[in-house]
């Protein structure tokens, strides 16, 4: 789990990617990325309910039995392969859990290689939403300048801004959702800083060919520093 401890006030909002100021952010890896999700969600996925066994044998390496928790409300594997947490397969979505991320394109990869062998086990041929969320975290000097970012973000006296909740327009076919909070981590400095809890998505039918190509158009966006995420998160240092 994520160490670290937030507030929970939501103030909702609509960035335009137009945003232009000082950056504080070179580049997407100046932040820390501790957690990574994906999901999809298939249309005609319940063979799931005969086929829960051979996705965890799949699993099944010499010996060695996977973790898993297995019901009809779904299939949970902890540890699936190297670099994963978490899998969770139902019969209408295949979801998975990142932390030990070295690269957005390399989890992407893993991912799309377990989405792909998990597709064929349950003959998915359509999916409808394709998900992405990833938590990205700025450090602050000190609790001074977590505090002054924030009170930059409100206009209203008197209010103390704790979480800040955007939609992201864009040219793209794909939506996005951007949660702002602030965060100390647990460690020996209670080091202030603020999370970007960035949620990017498309609704449609989509052949499950069109899983990578959708996803990596994702991580262009996020990784593009012009017009791009880097520039709507560089333009909330008002």
């Amino acid at each position: 789990m994520l160490a670290l401890s937030v507030h929970s006030v939501i103030i909702g909002a609509d960035i335009s990617q137009q945003i232009i100021m000082g950056k504080k952010i070179q580049k997407i890896s100046n932040l820390k990325n501790p957690e990574s999700f994906f999901q999809l969600n298939t249309i005609k996925g319940f063979k799931y309910i005969d086929k829960a066994g051979e996705i965890v044998n799949a699993y099944h390496i010499e010996e060695n039995v996977p973790s898993f928790s297995m019901g009809l409300e779904g299939l949970v594997i902890e540890k699936p392969k190297d670099k994963i947490d978490i899998l969770k397969i139902t019969s209408q979505t295949i979801w998975a859990k990142f932390s030990q991320i070295n690269s957005l394109d390399m989890i992407i990869r893993l991912f799309v290689q377990e989405a792909s062998n998990i597709i064929n086990i349950l003959e998915v041929e359509k999916i409808n939403r394709i998900g992405w969320r990833n938590y990205f975290i700025y450090d602050f000097i000190d609790k001074t300048k977590q505090d002054e970012y924030f009170k930059k973000l409100v206009t209203l006296n008197n209010l103390t801004l704790s979480t800040a909740s955007f939609h992201i327009s864009t040219k793209h076919d794909f939506k996005i959702n951007l949660i702002i909070q602030p965060v100390i981590k647990n460690d020996e400095q209670m080091t202030s800083g603020v999370l970007f809890d960035v949620d990017i998505y498309q609704t449609d039918n989509i052949d499950t060919k069109g899983i990578s190509t959708t996803l990596d158009s994702f991580r262009k966006y996020i990784l593009d520093e012009n017009d791009g995420l880097v520039n709507v998160l560089n333009g909330t240092f008002l």
